[in-house]
């Protein structure tokens, strides 16, 4: 039953962090950032957010603005008031689109080399 719970918050902080890191931060690095998801732990007490972002080589400019930015959002959260107790902000870069390409290019590998072999 409690995992239904934290389920349903996982939902709502994605759509509120997604918000106000899209409508609300004004900060030049975070343009294109996309909140892939969110994982919040069984205590509440830690919030792992995933994000994607554009362009691809300022990662560690993302990853820093977003940091900086964590008091202004958990500020945010609270304001929201569907949670008591507001977790601690851990910011990591989704690698899951990056992997896909990376798949993506071995299968179409894999492929031309299974039609120059039938051949």
């Amino acid at each position: 039953m409690a995992r239904i719970r934290i389920k349903r918050l996982e939902s709502e902080l994605l759509k509120l962090i997604s918000n106000i890191i899209n409508y609300k931060l004004r900060d030049n690095n975070l343009t294109m950032v996309t909140v892939t998801g969110v994982k919040l732990t069984n205590d509440l007490s830690y919030l792992k957010i995933f994000f994607s972002h554009f362009d691809e080589t300022n990662t560690e400019d993302v990853l820093n603005s977003l940091n900086k930015s964590s008091g202004f959002i958990k500020n945010e959260i609270a304001k929201a008031k569907f949670m008591r107790k507001i977790p601690q902000l851990i910011f990591e870069y989704d690698k899951l689109e990056e992997e896909a390409r990376d798949l993506d290019k071995i299968f179409a590998k894999i492929n031309a080399e299974k039609k120059e072999n039938d051949h």
